[in-house]
């Protein structure tokens, strides 16, 4: 019983160890395409519902409505020992979802309208919706590939986020706002059943969604005359660590042979540090806009560990297999990313039509403080950013604008080595284009 046992166990277990876990990547996606094709700079930059994610201070700035699409290439060029992926089969997954935004003043709503207060305060809401309908992804090891990079995509995540922000008038020209926001990340307990029977399945996976939440608070104080502005905010964000509990029923001929109790790494978000710069011109005829932001990310709090078991029955089978689990743990390090970004305006350019561009970029280092002898790989990336769009008086509304603007990025991932656990020196890199288009309205 034991010979069979055994190498089923293992089984069992590679998959669990390849079984892929996330940092989210919505910090380099960004909240959507203004942000975007801005190189993501936004601490100090335009407020409204895209505040919500990245200085919730800037909320009650200004009103808005989103929604928008994004795909984005998750196929970097992998090779083990200098042949590529791709012929064996690429276990990484092309993004996309829905971006959904509103940002709105308390004065907005009927019963508070009469209090002057409370045009001061306001309301943000952001989600990321993807649009995959499947709900867990589970890799194999024993198939010689790498897991995913770092940050990757299960598709499985919904993200929601809501903040309040106000803004307090300290002299003619000056106005201080402060914010706070909490975000929820879909959570995934699953459940693994597996069966060697011939007319079983071998490993069926079921699950349910929960929530998870995390803060984030801002605050951010302007200039503004006729003609131009200067910002300046900060941010900072609690963490979230997302750990799959596991349990794996191993049947033979029909009856339970094994019992299994684990927890897996799947996801998680770094906390964070920010400060940003900004600052604009505007004429009859041009606006120009600037935004500088510098992050420092808390990675290196997590302790990583792939997989964790925490039972095996029946005893005698969890002494001689002991030794035999896979142990790995991923270290990681603090990083530092700057985002810089700018966007013109070209007003009345087609009529009552505005021309809009951006450009930007991003420095975004790799957390993996060592990629020698694990099964997650990643690699330093410099993200570069443009956009364009038109903007116009508002058919739906009475008052205000619509805007529609298509951005996107390009991420150079840095050729990088690693030795792959089994396999030897293989290596990482590539450019990964993503796309976003997204309608505003703003009142």
């Amino acid at each position: 019983m034991k010979k069979v046992i055994l190498p089923f166990f293992l089984s069992i277990s590679f998959i669990f160890f390849g079984y892929r876990g996330y940092a989210e990547p919505l910090d380099f996606y960004c909240s959507g395409p203004i942000s975007r094709m801005m190189g993501c700079a936004g601490i100090a930059g335009k407020g409204g519902y895209e505040s919500a994610f990245l200085n919730p201070a800037l909320i009650s700035e200004r009103k808005s409505l989103g929604i928008g699409y994004l795909f984005a290439s998750q196929k970097p060029e992998i090779t083990l020992r200098d042949q590529k992926l791709e012929k064996i089969g690429n276990p990484l997954e092309n993004i996309s979802d829905l971006n959904i935004g509103l940002s709105f003043s308390l004065a907005d709503i009927p019963f508070l309208k009469k209090e002057k207060i409370f045009e001061h305060i306001g309301v943000g809401l952001a989600g990321v919706l993807p649009t995959s309908p499947q709900l867990i992804r589970v890799g194999n090891v024993m198939t010689k590939t790498p897991s995913t990079l770092l940050y990757g995509n299960r598709n499985t995540r919904f993200s929601i986020f809501a903040g309040l922000s106000g803004n307090i008038p300290i002299g003619e020209n000056f106005k201080i706002f402060i914010g706070g926001s909490t975000f929820l990340l879909a959570d995934l307990p699953i459940l693994l059943s597996a069966n060697l029977s011939p007319d079983k399945d071998f490993v069926v996976v079921d699950g349910a969604l929960e929530g998870r939440p995390g803060f984030q608070g801002g605050i951010a104080l302007t200039y503004s005359s006729e003609s131009f502005y200067v910002k300046a905010g900060g941010t900072a964000r609690s963490s979230i660590y997302i750990n799959i509990p596991a349990v794996v029923d191993a049947y033979l001929i029909g009856e339970k042979a094994l019992s299994l109790s684990a927890s897996l790494f799947d996801s998680f978000i770094p906390s964070l540090f920010g400060a940003g710069i900004g600052g604009g011109y505007t004429t009859e005829k041009l606006g120009l806009h600037i935004a500088l932001d510098f992050l420092r990310y808390n990675f290196s709090k997590f302790k990583l560990s792939l997989l964790s078991v925490d039972k095996v029955e029946p005893t005698e089978v969890a002494n001689l297999l002991k030794p035999l689990l896979p142990k790995t743990e991923v270290s990681l390090q603090d990083i530092n990313v700057i985002r810089l970004g700018v966007m013109e305006e070209l007003n009345n350019l087609i009529g009552k039509t505005d021309v809009i561009l951006g450009q930007g970029f991003s420095l975004f280092p790799s957390p993996l403080k060592n990629q020698q002898g694990t099964a997650l790989v990643d690699a330093d990336r410099t993200i570069l950013s443009a956009g364009a769009g038109l903007r116009g008086p508002s058919p739906i509304l009475f008052q205000g604008d619509i805007e529609f603007i298509i951005s996107g990025q390009l991420h150079m991932l840095k050729k990088t080595e690693f030795d792959f656990p089994g396999i030897g020196k293989s290596s990482i890199s590539g450019n990964l284009p993503v796309i976003s288009a997204i309608l505003n309205i703003y009142w």
